[in-house]
């Protein structure tokens, strides 16, 4: 159990906590899917579900172009968490920014991904060990029912938890506790369509464009992951 009394921050704590979600936040803001899918020609939030994350690139413009945006989301997340502590600042708030600006980049109105590519790159710098056993998690789901979200779910569920059993640093736990939570806010609208057995299923295939266009659902931005 974790107890503690909190201690309120100084003025000068409490800017350079700013400081660190701001330096995150820039990072965690920049739009990769968007920006690669424009490269090809097209804005993928009119495709598939609309979103701009891993797994909607994927199924509209295929594993090459949908790669380069999964590192790039994750590396968003990791780098900046990973470096913060070396330019003095608290990685926790970093992480935090990165996260937070990546779902609600404010450079497509705040509608942005979910934020499993970024989360997966915060928890490794900040958490390596629950990280991977959470991974492996994520791919026993993923390979057994080939949904996505489900797998994205139980990361989010698995990674506080055994960061709770495994580090005794209670920041971090309720770090991953808060990040987990936000991960299945994200998915509200891919927990209804599990339970209505309506979500589609991750298929692996050959890279070809399947341009599906965005025929306007209301929870577009949550339609999908990463």
């Amino acid at each position: 159990m974790y107890l503690f009394i909190s201690i309120p921050p100084t003025a000068d704590e409490l800017a350079g906590h700013f400081v660190a979600f701001l330096f995150g936040f820039i990072f965690g803001a920049i739009p990769f899917g968007y920006i690669i899918s424009k490269k090809q020609g097209i804005d993928i939030r009119s495709y598939g579900s609309g979103n701009i994350g891993f797994t909607n690139v994927y199924r509209v413009l295929g594993f090459k172009t949908a790669l380069p945006v999964f590192i790039l989301d994750f590396a968003k997340g990791f780098l900046p968490t990973l470096f913060a502590n070396r330019l003095g600042l608290m990685a926790i708030f970093t992480g935090a920014g990165a996260l937070l600006g990546h779902i609600f980049t404010p450079f497509l109105k705040f509608r942005g991904g979910k934020g499993v590519a970024t989360t997966f790159g915060i928890a490794l710098a900040l958490t390596p060990i629950s990280f991977g056993l959470s991974v492996i998690f994520f791919a026993i789901i993923l390979l057994i029912f080939s949904y996505v979200s489900l797998a994205s779910i139980t990361f989010a569920v698995t990674l506080p938890i055994l960061t709770m059993i495994l580090s005794n640093n209670r920041i971090i736990f309720f770090f991953t506790l808060f990040n987990g939570l936000l991960l299945i806010i994200t998915h509200r609208s891919n927990i209804r369509r599990l339970l209505k057995k309506e979500e589609p299923k991750f298929r692996l295939r050959k890279n070809q464009s399947s341009r599906a266009l965005w025929t306007g659902d209301s929870d577009s931005s949550e339609n999908n992951t990463s």
